[in-house]
Parts: structure tokens; sequence; C-alpha cells
């Protein structure tokens, strides 16, 4: 393994600058050099053994005599150095896994896969016309540092989750120009992050007017933080990044408010779903949602009787029991 080709064989010299790949080099090519002076000792005596010595049994006792012990002072040499030693396993071993990684490729193909055992996760609970306040006062209160600003980003985040249903993936590059657009033409067009497909979620003459108070909000972050995204400055926060920072502002405000419901931010999309289809057909709502297929928004349908309806329903069950 010592006569492999060093870990970092094009190292600068160290009147260049301090490359932390020169001590591995360096140490490299002492030991180079000390395995190959043994091997060189090793066939000097054995030549000069051949010359002088004409009885074959003592010649070769005498030479592997000789290669034992310089063997043996190898081996001390492996020994202390380990990390080296280590670094060329590494090194012979990489071709061998890359094989099996692709052996291990062509039989997932050729073999059925076992279906992933899912976590079920607690079904959530919208956020309606009644709770909807609650959250848009509280938005923001657990930030001590720009907290101007994260209330401004979150008043305009969850008037837009509230109104139009979007999944937080698809606003997450929602700029200034599209928010003003939105409220000149009541119309505001977003690619889905399932289909990829551009879609217009119309909105109401309510939306447009709740989207027009925003206006100090919007001086905030487009004028005195400059920002070119809602979220981010120069280019947009990563979707997971905001997912977390939208759950744990919720989160804050159900605490703050003793709220017991499973709250998240896909609670605004359940809310206008479930309203849609208390309202009009199904198809209707999948298409002004932007659902391709009709089973997604049945998935909705468990929201759209209100708890208040089922708790009278099951009241009334229980007194017609008792009658």
């Amino acid at each position: 393994m010592l006569m492999l080709e060093p870990l970092y064989s094009k190292a600068q010299s160290e009147h260049i600058s301090k490359n932390p790949r020169l001590p591995h080099v360096k140490k490299y090519k002492l030991n180079k050099q000390k395995v190959m002076g043994f091997l060189q000792e090793i066939a000097a005596q054995k030549d000069e053994l051949v010359d002088k010595t004409s009885f074959d049994s003592f010649k070769n006792q005498l030479a592997y005599e000789i290669i034992d012990k310089k063997l043996a002072e190898i081996y001390d040499l492996i020994q202390n150095n380990p990390d080296i030693i280590k670094e060329y396993v590494n090194q012979a071993l990489e071709p061998v896994q890359d094989s099996l990684e692709e052996l291990h490729k062509k039989v997932d193909t050729l073999l059925t896969k076992n279906k992933v055992n899912r976590e079920i996760l607690p079904l959530r609970d919208p956020i309606d016309i009644n709770l909807f306040p609650l959250f848009f006062a509280n938005a923001g209160t657990q930030y001590q540092r720009q907290k101007d600003l994260k209330q401004a980003q979150l008043h305009i985040t969850y008037t837009l989750l509230y109104h139009t249903g979007f999944r937080v993936n698809e606003i997450h590059q929602i700029t200034k120009e599209q928010i003003e657009n939105a409220i000149k033409a009541s119309q505001i067009s977003v690619i889905h992050h399932k289909t990829r497909q551009p879609y217009i979620h119309v909105l109401s003459i309510t939306d447009v007017q709740n989207f027009k108070r925003l206006k100090p909000e919007m001086e905030i972050i487009f004028n005195k933080y400059q920002f070119k995204y809602l979220f981010g400055k120069d280019e947009p926060m990563h979707k997971k990044s905001l997912i977390r920072t939208i759950n744990e502002d919720l989160k804050n405000t159900c605490e703050l408010n003793q709220i017991p419901f499973n709250i998240k931010f896909h609670s605004f999309r359940i809310n206008i779903v479930s309203s849609l289809l208390k309202n009009t057909s199904v198809q209707k709502a999948a298409q002004i949602i932007g659902h391709k297929n009709i089973n997604s928004t049945m998935a909705y349908k468990r929201y759209a009787i209100q708890k208040e309806e089922i708790r009278i329903l099951l009241d009334k069950i229980e007194r017609n029991q008792q009658e």
C-alpha cells in the first residue's frame, strides 16, 4: 500500500503558502524511501549470498532470516502510521465500493421494492374566518431582531395563504411586482408546485381590499430592507426554511392564545378548499384551487362539515336516545 501514489500528489511548495496537504506528501515520500531502501538492501544481500555461498540450504536459510527481519521493520513502520495506511486502504477500496453500488442499483431495478411504511400524522385543522384574525394579529411577535420585517413578511404571507390557498412552495418566490399586479388585475399567477404549470388565481373584491391594506408592510420589506423577494434579499429563502418559519410562528400563536387545534401552514389551504366544497361542486372547486385530479379535492371533503355542526348533531342523537 505504501507504493501507491500519495493522496495529494500535486501539493504546492511550502514556500508559497501553508498547505495542509504537504505533511501527507512528505510522510508518503519518507515512507517510500524507507521501503525502497529496505528492498534494495535485501536485494543486495541476496546477491552477495548467491555469490559467496555455494550451499543452497545455508544460502536460503540466511536469506529468509534477513527478509524476515526487514519485513518486521516494514510492519513496524506501517503500524506507526495508521492514518496514512487508512487513506491508502480507502483509496484501494473505492473501485470495489463503486462496483458494489452499481450492482445494488441493478438488483433494485430487478427486484420488487417493499412498500415504505410512512408515519401517519394527525389531521390538521383549518384556519377559518374566526381564527385568521388571531394569527394575523400575533404574527412575528416572538421575534426580537428585525421584528418589523418579520411581522410584515408574515402578514403578507398569511393574507396570500388565506385568500388564495397557495402552498408555501408556491409563494417563496413572490415579488413586489406580483403583489402590485394582483391588486390591479384582481388575480395572481404562480407556478404550481406539483404540476409545474402556471396557474391564475382570481381574487375577490374583499381579497383585493385586504391586499391594499398591506401597503405599509410592502414599504418595510421592499423599500426599507430592499428585499427582492417576499422572503429573500437577493434570492428566495429555501422552501423548507420558509415552512419551518411559518409553522413556528403558528405554533407560537397557538400557545399564546391556548388554541387546542393542530394548526400548520397547510391549514390555510384546507380552509379555502373546504369552503369551496360547501358552496360549489367538486369539479368547480378542483378547477378554482388548481387540482389536476378531483380525487385530490375529495381528500378535503372531511373538512366540509364544521365541528360545531357535528357536535350539534351528536347532542341531538344523545337527547333522542335519552327520551
